[in-house]
């Protein structure tokens, strides 16, 4: 892929190094609102050309895919801009906020014989793997348990009214999209589609999520997804069942890092001689797990992968409607 990027933050700058670390591919562009901020990052990541135009970007005939990593609320239009200039787009987490504006964006990249992706890693990681292949241990699933709270640095800034983006209603930000959105993947990209989902969340002064947990209920379990900005946590998910539970822990559910599996122990802790049975069972993965992400895409673009590609899409598309669906319990 040669691709071209939108946005300047953390996340672009671990996509970058992401690309960079598959063979096949070259950052060849970035495009920003300022020339000023064009030419910072351009020079700081060695990226030969910059763009402060989006659609000039899109006539570049180089670029060949276009990943958006813009604030949430951009993600529908600069997506389908792109599309329509015929680039493949790998459109970050969360895809669109609306189920409607998903399926308009697969539908066009459809007629323009190109591929839209969200940059969601979870689903492409060796360890989330090891957790399905690893689930008959626990026995019948009782509880999912997942939590995924991370402090905002931009939150003091909101407590003192300045209202940034990522707390802005506005710009679609907030504890569901920017960070609940990944427990919503973990959960059902394992066990599909819940039967109902309950959006229960702490708001802040303009109405925004700045904490909340989404509750799915399935027919012989339930799934409790905590997403927090304005606290921080141990981030972790459980699988809880009547033979022990698996752990995925030391990082949030996008990154997987490790798992771990123990049996039932009950009363027996605390107990002289008592020997924890816990096991890890993960694998160690790449330092930069996106690299995971990037060679599935590059799978289906190269191989026109077009099973791998449905159910990338039919994955997006149950996400953004739990999404769509919790959002309107807020309001």
């Amino acid at each position: 892929m040669k691709v071209g990027t939108i946005g300047s933050g953390v996340i672009v700058t671990r996509m970058i190094d992401a690309l960079r670390n598959v063979e096949g591919n070259e950052v060849v562009a970035c495009y920003s609102r300022t020339q000023k901020r064009a030419d910072e990052f351009s020079k700081q990541y060695n990226i030969p050309k910059t763009y402060t135009d989006l659609d000039e970007m899109l006539k570049d005939d180089e670029i060949d895919t276009i990943y958006v990593a813009s604030p949430n609320s951009l993600h529908f239009e600069q997506s389908k801009k792109a599309l329509l200039a015929k680039k493949h787009v790998i459109n970050e987490k969360p895809f669109t906020a609306s189920i409607k504006q998903a399926k308009e964006l697969f539908d066009i990249a459809k007629e323009n014989g190109v591929y839209i992706f969200e940059a969601i890693t979870t689903h492409y990681l060796p360890n989330y793997d090891v957790v399905k292949k690893n689930l008959d241990k626990v026995g019948e699933i009782k509880f999912i348990q997942i939590n995924f709270s991370q402090y905002s640095s931009k939150y003091a800034k909101y407590k003192n009214h300045e209202n940034p983006n990522v707390f802005n209603p506005a710009f679609k930000g907030g504890a569901l999209m920017d960070i609940n959105v990944y427990n919503l993947h973990f959960v059902t990209g394992i066990f599909g589609k819940p039967l109902s989902s309950t959006y229960i969340a702490n708001q802040g002064y303009n109405g925004i999520d700045t904490s909340g947990i989404v509750i799915l209920q399935y027919p012989d379990f339930i799934a409790t997804c905590i997403g927090a900005k304005d606290s921080s946590s141990t981030n972790s998910a459980i699988i809880q069942g009547d033979k022990g539970y698996i752990r995925v822990y030391n990082s949030s559910t996008g990154v997987c890092k490790d798992v771990l599996y123990s049996p039932p122990v009950g009363d027996l802790i605390g107990i002289k001689g008592f020997k924890d049975p816990t096991e890890h069972i993960g694998i160690e993965q790449a330092f930069n797990h996106m690299v995971y992400e990037v060679k599935n895409f590059m799978d289906v673009i190269d191989n026109k992968n077009d099973v791998l590609y449905k159910k990338m899409c039919d994955q997006t598309l149950l996400v953004v409607e739990i999404l769509e669906q919790s959002l309107k319990q807020l309001a």
